[in-house]
């Protein structure tokens, strides 16, 4: 008796566990259950972030459905958030376009298997590649890199990935002559201010605030790659696309031209295809008739519209999203 007793109580606890994972609200004065999604992001004020937070935020105000999304840190940006969706950890995340393809078709050490689980919500905004370096250290080329302290991104990171074995090999540069540095974004410009590193090899928004806070602080010059480079690197990977940096997004960088073509590549909103098909197109129809809350929060998401939106994903579409993008005329 005592046991069938113990028994129920664990039950009951089990059950209020259950209950709380899942997440209530509060609507009519009757608690309803809800289900909680995660959407992996990157860093805490990144642009990734912010993205997250803004889809979040119409989704959980909007969506009549009981849904809500917590965007949530993630170290390994594309890379982590992929892999987080694929085993089951989180149901969203953002990743760009070349790791979609580098995950879809198992082509790296990342993704020595071909993920299945992960599919595109839809295409935000697109990032470019900021190769920088203090004007103390002399860089100028790319093959200047070689002796110097670089940093390029967060250890086991897509931008360290494309630094090691896309961009710095095409323009040319000896690797193992370069001291690499594992630091992300704001870590590397807080070290170059410093002048703990010389430069950085990455890829974020135009004029995001880190890299324009750096420039304002210490004398710091866009270094260029050229234009062979930067073909093979389209070779190499067609899902990139050719973005410049501009003087104008810069004001205080040194450059020597009023812009600079640079390899940039779209980032893409994946998703869990398992998520029901209905709820997702709930889910595009809400986050794109309200578009303009996104596109109000940072000025690089005004590229993120309607028409561009089931572009450039690089691995195929959600169902529920392909479906409200048809109706719409712009799959």
């Amino acid at each position: 008796m005592k046991m069938k007793k113990v028994l129920a109580v664990i039950l009951v606890i089990c059950m209020v566990f259950a209950l709380c994972a899942c997440g209530s609200k509060e609507e009519g004065g009757e608690k309803k259950v809800v289900q909680q999604y995660t959407m992996g992001t990157m860093g805490a004020t990144g642009g990734y972030m912010m993205l997250g937070t803004a889809i979040a935020s119409i989704v959980n105000e909007k969506l009549p459905e009981d849904v809500y999304i917590t965007p949530v840190q993630e170290s390994l940006g594309s890379v982590g958030n992929i892999k987080a969706i694929e085993s089951g950890e989180r149901e969203l995340g953002i990743a760009s376009s070349n790791v979609c393809l580098d995950a879809a078709n198992a082509r790296t050490e990342d993704f020595p298997e071909k993920a299945t689980e992960v599919m595109a919500w839809f295409t935000a905004h697109y990032g470019i590649t900021y190769s920088i370096a203090t004007k103390a250290s002399g860089i100028k080329t790319w093959k200047d890199f070689e002796g110097k302290k670089v940093s390029i991104g967060s250890f086991g990171s897509n931008d360290a990935y494309l630094a090691l074995n896309v961009f710095l090999p095409a323009a040319g540069v000896d690797v193992s002559k370069v001291k690499i540095e594992y630091l992300g974004m704001g870590d590397s410009t807080t070290a170059m201010s410093d002048g703990q590193i010389d430069a950085y090899i990455g890829t974020g928004a135009p004029k995001v605030a880190s890299i324009l806070s750096l420039t304002e602080s210490r004398d710091t010059v866009f270094v260029p790659m050229d234009q062979a480079a930067i073909d093979k690197c389209l070779a190499d990977y067609p899902e990139f696309i050719i973005k410049d940096m501009k003087q104008s997004d810069m004001p205080s960088m040194i450059m020597d031209a009023e812009s600079y073509p640079t390899v940039a590549m779209k980032h893409v909103v994946i998703i869990d295809k398992d998520i029901d098909e209905d709820l997702v197109y709930n889910m595009t129809k809400y986050v794109f008739e309200n578009l303009d809350k996104v596109q109000s929060v940072k000025a690089e998401f005004a590229v993120i519209t309607l028409e561009e939106a089931a572009k450039g994903t690089g691995i195929a579409i959600h169902p529920g999203a392909a479906k409200y993008f048809k109706e719409k005329g712009v799959l």
